[in-house]
């Protein structure tokens, strides 16, 4: 919970201070979110492939650590 805590805090601060420094730039503050969340949009169909694999392997990784703790709690 506190690494989730701490990382959340994280990305806030640095996300904040991005803000600010736009802001000091001199950009307008409407754009500002917008050109900061554009970063995180996916655009290739290369991004797409590594994402999408990445995501597969999350999921199995959780499924066959879900079957192996079954297995282990069956066993004994």
């Amino acid at each position: 919970m506190k690494t989730i805590f701490v990382m959340l805090l994280l990305s806030i601060s640095m996300f904040t201070l991005i803000i600010f420094l736009d802001l000091a730039l001199g950009f307008s503050p409407h754009g500002i979110i917008r050109k900061q969340l554009r970063s995180f949009r996916v655009t290739e169909q290369t991004e797409l492939v590594i994402l999408i694999l990445f995501a597969l392997y999350f999921v199995i990784k959780g499924i066959s650590g879900f079957i192996k703790k079954k297995q282990q709690e069956n066993a004994q």
